[in-house]
């Protein structure tokens, strides 16, 4: 054999391994080529859900209350896995996780299970690297949201909350759910090996949900939760609220409760006897039936017996006192002769005017009507009881929208939380009715002002600026008995300032107080506190320093 074909044969035995690759490159490439092809675009293209996160919640200057940001949830699919409980267990172990929940809900014949919702982005990618690692094609990724509240639990319960399928629970976030609400929709993606997208279709056009924009002032909820909780600490109280409104639009600036509950909001859905408070409606139906504001009333020298089994006491004794003089002092006696000699009709109409008895129309669920005894109810005993805010109850919005009524000249407004949905303006100010006449209201205002100056408000002095408002002291009910609690009271202030020229209308509650429970004590510096910050943040110059007045001392002085 020559040389040459020596060398071929030694070619042939050397291409002879290669042989087999050849025929298998071939069976691959060309057979199978159609089969691999679709293999591999399901392994590297795939669908992803793109989520279009819910709307926001902003305050009236644009500052976000609540939002959502996107994150990642996991699951595990036991299609074929033929032992889910140890999938569970391995899952958990990467996330560092307890699987006793999930395993207590996996069932037999059970496919899908949430492992974890809402991730970290850390946690999403130690998630990630272990799934394709150790190709665990039980679990699974889905594009998700998570609502956040940046200020913590500022506005809490007007805010309320969303499940975690980013559905509104309560407050503002239910109310609202169907403009809130977010969208998703599927893309078409390439994946890298470990899942991620790394080239993704443009999205269709979507539009995002609109921002709703609160009449919230921030700054305002600030100093109404920071005063409110300072005042229920100190006074060992159960509960407390605040409302700060503007009288000339109805726009709520503030709205506090203390302790707060994402899922109830008590300042909307709780009602609570007003007591003193009330007195405003009775002087207001008093005027309006054209009774002489000059006439002296006999306060009976602190207890009258109205029947041989109900006495009414004043806490400080009085004799002959005029209207204004009733309302300064705060006499339980003195009011309840003014409403018996209006009468039950004028007194039940002036109620349902200033819109007690009656929704607020705020925004809100579950807000309460109050409680307002029929007309045909209203005995003389009870209908006595209802002039100083005994037997009828009120929700704090609704006692803040009437002494705002006052403050503006006469006119009901209709509460207003939400500013804007979007671009879109919401209706504001709402007119819901003319309360009283123009004088009605001149004289309630020389009176509330009064009743600062030189009556039970004295401590809700604002240097530099005329207050005007009224206090409230309401013995609650004792449950065990049925009876009023002789220790267990309601204490309250509800003004406006300045009084010349209104701005603000505040309302100060503070429920069951254990150190102290005059709404004098109680009640009034909470409203001069939160008065002097809110005036400075309006940028509210103060007037000419209030001429020297002769506080009274003793008499009227704690109501």
């Amino acid at each position: 054999m020559d040389t040459r074909s020596r060398l071929g044969v030694c070619t042939l035995f050397c291409l002879l391994p290669a042989l087999p690759l050849a025929a298998r490159l071939a069976w691959l490439q060309v057979v199978l080529h159609d089969q691999l092809d679709r293999k591999a675009h399901g392994e590297t293209l795939g669908r992803d859900l793109v989520v279009v996160p819910r709307g926001s919640i902003l305050d009236r200057e644009g500052r976000a209350l609540a939002q959502s940001v996107p994150v990642t949830s996991s699951y595990l699919d036991f299609t074929n896995v033929p032992e889910p409980r140890s999938a569970v267990r391995r899952a958990c172990r990467i996330l560092a996780a307890d699987p006793a929940p999930l395993l207590a809900r996996l069932k037999p014949g059970r496919r899908f299970l949430w492992l974890k919702r809402k991730m970290a982005p850390d946690e999403t990618d130690r998630l990630r690297y272990e799934v394709q690692r150790d190709s665990l094609a039980y679990i699974g990724f889905v594009s998700d949201e998570r609502r956040t509240y940046p200020n913590g639990d500022l506005l809490k319960p007007v805010l309320g909350g969303v499940n975690t399928d980013e559905k509104g629970l309560s407050g503002v976030e239910l109310a609202f759910d169907r403009e809130l609400s977010g969208r998703s929709y599927h893309v078409r993606v390439v994946k890298d090996r470990m899942g991620r997208a790394i080239v993704q279709e443009a999205p269709p056009e979507q539009e995002p949900p609109p921002a709703l924009r609160l009449t919230i002032d921030r700054t305002a909820q600030h100093y109404a939760e920071t005063e409110l909780k300072a005042a229920v600490t100190a006074r060992k109280a159960k509960r407390g609220f605040v409302v700060i409104q503007d009288p000339r639009s109805g726009d709520i600036l503030a709205l506090a409760v203390y302790p707060p509950d994402p899922l109830k909001n008590p300042a909307v859905q709780d009602v609570y006897e007003p007591g003193s408070t009330f007195k405003l409606v009775a002087a207001a139906a008093a005027l309006e039936k054209g009774l002489d504001p000059q006439d002296k009333v006999d306060c009976e020298n602190g207890r009258w017996a109205i029947t041989p089994d109900v006495t009414i006491k004043d806490h400080e004794p009085e004799g002959l006192l005029d209207l204004q003089q009733i309302l300064e002092r705060s006499s339980n006696i003195g009011t309840a002769k003014v409403t018996l000699k209006v009468g039950a009709a004028a007194f039940h109409k002036t109620c349902r005017l200033f819109g007690f008895g009656y929704r607020t129309g705020l925004p809100l669920p579950g807000e309460s009507p109050g409680l307002l005894p029929g007309l045909k109810e209203l005995t003389p005993v009870r209908l006595a009881n209802a002039g100083f805010g005994q037997g009828v109850a009120v929700t704090p919005i609704q006692l803040a929208a009437a002494f705002s009524a006052i403050a503006n000249g006469g006119l009901l407004l209709e509460p207003r939380i939400v500013r804007a949905v979007g671009e879109r303006e919401a209706p504001g100010p709402v007119r819901v009715r003319q309360v009283v006449s123009a004088e009605t209201v001149a004289s309630l205002k020389a009176y509330l002002e009064g009743v600062v100056l030189r009556g039970t408000g004295a401590a809700a002095k604002v240097p530099g600026f005329r207050v005007a408002g009224k206090t409230g002291t309401a013995q609650k009910i004792d449950p065990a008995t049925g009876r009023y609690s002789p220790s267990d009271y309601v204490s309250s202030f509800v003004g406006y300032v300045p009084a010349d020229e209104p701005r603000l209308t505040i309302a100060v509650v503070v429920d069951s107080p254990r150190v102290g429970y005059y709404g004098s004590e109680v009640a009034c510096p909470v409203f001069a506190r939160l008065a002097r910050m809110m005036l400075a943040r309006l940028g509210v110059p103060p007037r000419e320093p209030l001429p020297a007045h002769r506080l009274a001392t003793g008499k009227g002085a704690k109501a």
